[in-house]
């Protein structure tokens, strides 16, 4: 035990005061007659007895309250440093090393995982060889590489020098739980937990869970952090919300800036289309914070296009760049189907209209549809259907398979009944359930739509354009569920445009149809604004590649893309890898370490385009602080130990204090109300012995 102001500890003889004081008064006597000495004795035995005992219990509390007072002025404090480093002969260690990108950050031209492997051989003079070494890499949090029994510093240090720096993510948290599963499977007695990290907090999460494995674990944790790097600042993620993309028409870039650094940083920011460079700003990013960029660029060509967001070499070069993939169609390929030809005809004109875009229609009937080859069409559209043969369902299942989408219009031929046996119940669009029709010389009109979704997003200059909205004179009631979203209403609010997600593939339903008595939507311009729109966003989405990051398994669904021939997946670093093709189920392709675009083609041909980029865990500028690791320790007695891994790699332990004041006060507190109560208490007994 410690004390921060120890000099108050020379006031520590004072505690005999009361000593004295107690003997001082002992020497007074007082004269006392009585009428009769029959009660002498009974008085001895009961009252001054009980005097006498509390005379004593309060000379000790009184001692007892100098003390504390000096002792609260003192200021005591504990301090701890277990449960040490060492580990003796015979015994396991288990080494977890953070091999994730933000290890990557260098200091003095040394990255951090290799200035945490040199504290961690600076602690091995604590080790008594031979000893069993266990090693896991936070990248692959599930996995223990056991390298046995280990003779020597030397092969100790080769095992150190095997691990990497990865651009993936960590997971400290599920590589203690492995660490705990293997103790317990093979009954380890006593082993130790040697951690090397710079402890992102992404990667090493600290609540009420992580507490209960590290107290669970029977194991001797020692963390040894390294200090995060400062000179650094990453890109989080680049975005492209709400938008269809077109040849000739604008597309807004949205990128996110961490500042690592403990003081507000300007940091350049250049974006780059197929390596040509569209546009650069200087943002300004607050310190440990976020801030954002945008951009807008016209893209003038169709196709696959590599949109890449830079900013300027730093400590950490792999959070320096983010990747995405713009995909133009150069031509949509739609297939009309209807039971009526009339029920097409104005959609086939709708399609027309929009001349910077290539839309190939042709129009069919049920009873023709089973013969069309599907794989020819980018998007089906079905208008006033509510039967199909089974030959049909089986082509449009395929073809859903494929991860294309339909459009779908209800007509006067439809029934509810019907309309919902095939489209709800089959393939999961909402149900019909009421129809109203308005009166003579009435009308709805369109209300509220979804402004940020992609079909609505900048397709009016002013929201007040809707007064001159369509008139709608037949209005059907579908009632959306949990897979539906509508993103269009009339003005009453019954829903006009529900977009459905469907096991494969997607769909859209318009709660309208083209053709007389039901509306004039198919004489306006809104028409063929909106139809153009969601036939671009139903093909746009099946374009759309999930977000993929460094580690992630690129799955090629081979149902989806025709592909007749092997694969070849070209790297971003330039490398050819054939993947042969699969009987069943897609094609895999795990090696996905390296950030940027993978091209996939089949026979020549371009089928797919990834994106990968750094994992957004990794780019946080959030790591455990020296704070931090008092408290976790506090929390969890003898279990834990931190020594923090300095610039020249010598080991500084952190030592976890604790001062009593709050307790001392309390018990002071305490004894000076006992000694209050017990004094009252003699005061009376004294005085009834007085008065005989």
């Amino acid at each position: 035990m410690s004390f921060i102001n120890p000099f108050f500890l020379y006031l520590l003889p004072l505690a005999i005061i009361p000593l004295l004081i107690h003997l001082i008064g002992r020497q007074r006597y007082y004269r006392q007659e009585f009428s009769t000495l029959r009660f002498l004795k009974q008085l001895e035995s009961d009252l001054i007895r009980k005097l006498k005992i509390r005379q004593i219990l309060l000379l000790i509390l009184r001692i007892l309250l100098i003390i504390l007072l000096v002792l609260i002025f003192a200021r005591p404090y504990r301090s701890t440093r277990s449960p040490g480093i060492y580990v003796g002969k015979g015994e396991t260690l288990f080494l977890l090393l953070d091999n994730s990108l933000s290890m990557q950050g260098e200091i003095k031209g040394r990255n951090q995982l290799e200035r945490g492997t040199s504290g961690i051989i600076n602690a091995a003079g604590e080790i008594d060889y031979p000893i069993y070494i266990k090693l896991i890499e936070t990248t692959k949090p599930s996995v223990i590489r056991d390298f046995g029994l280990v003779t020597g510093p030397n092969e100790f240090g080769q095992i150190l020098a095997g691990v990497e720096v990865t651009n993936r993510a960590g997971d400290i948290n599920r590589a203690l739980q492995t660490i705990r599963e293997n103790v317990g499977l093979h009954q380890e007695l006593n082993p130790a937990v040697w951690i090397a990290s710079d402890f992102q907090e992404s990667d090493f999460r600290v609540n009420a869970s992580l507490k209960y494995l590290i107290k669970e674990i029977h194991c001797r944790l020692i963390c040894f952090p390294v200090n995060p790097v400062q000179e650094n600042a990453g890109i989080v993620s680049i975005s492209v919300p709400g938008q269809l993309f077109r040849r000739n028409q604008s597309v807004l870039v949205r990128g996110t800036m961490c500042n690592w650094n403990s003081e507000e940083r300007e940091v350049p920011v250049s974006l780059f289309l197929d390596d040509q460079k569209l546009g650069q700003a200087l943002l300004n990013v607050p310190a440990l914070e976020e801030n954002f960029v945008s951009f807008e660029f016209i893209p003038s060509f169709t196709g696959i296009q590599h949109v890449r967001m830079q900013i300027a070499a730093d400590a950490l070069m792999a959070d320096n760049q983010q990747f995405f993939t713009l995909n133009i169609s150069e031509q949509i390929r739609v297939l009309i189907v209807t039971q009526n030809p009339e029920n097409g005809r104005f959609i086939n004109r709708a399609l027309q209209a929009d001349k910077p875009l290539i839309i190939t229609t042709k129009l069919t009937s049920t009873g023709l549809f089973p013969t069309e080859n599907l794989e020819n069409y980018d998007l089906l559209i079905f208008s006033n259907v509510d039967e199909l043969s089974a030959n049909a369902q089986t082509k449009l299942d395929f073809y859903l398979k494929m991860n294309r989408g339909i459009l779908l219009f209800p007509g006067n031929d439809c029934t509810p009944d019907r309309f919902n046996a095939l489209w709800a119940d089959g393939y999961g669009f909402p149900k019909w359930r009421t129809t109203r029709n308005a009166e003579a010389g009435q009308y709805l009109k369109l209300g509220d739509f979804d402004e940020n979704h992609p079909v609505f997003n900048r397709l009016l200059r002013k929201r007040e354009s809707i007064v001159y909205s369509p008139q709608f004179y037949k209005i059907p009631g579908f009632s959306p569920g949990k897979n539906q979203q509508t993103i269009g209403l009339y003005e009453d609010n019954t829903p006009f445009i529900i977009e459905t997600t469907m096991d494969d593939g997607r769909g859209i339903l318009v709660a309208s149809s083209p053709v007389a008595g039901w509306s004039n939507l198919h004489l306006t311009g809104y028409f063929p604004a909106i139809l153009n729109r969601l036939v671009i966003y139903l093909t746009q989405q099946g374009a759309i590649q999930p977000e993929l990051y460094c580690g992630d398994t690129l799955s090629i669904p081979l149902t989806q893309l025709n592909i007749q021939s092997d694969l070849v997946v070209h790297t971003p670093d330039d490398r050819r890898i054939m993947l042969p093709l699969r009987t069943h189920g897609p094609v895999l392709f795990e090696d996905t370490d390296l950030p940027g675009f993978y091209g996939i083609y089949s026979g020549g041909r371009h089928v797919r385009e990834y994106a990968v980029n750094i994992p957004q865990s990794e780019t946080s500028a959030r790591f455990l602080s020296g704070s931090e690791f008092e408290e976790l320790i506090t929390d969890i007695p003898g279990k834990l130990d931190v020594f923090f891994i300095g610039e020249e790699n010598e080991l500084q332990q952190l030592e976890q204090s604790r001062e009593f004041n709050d307790w001392l006060i309390v018990l002071a507190l305490a004894v000076a109300l006992l000694e209050s109560y017990i004094g009252r208490i003699n005061r009376k007994n004294r005085t009834k012995l007085q008065n005989g």
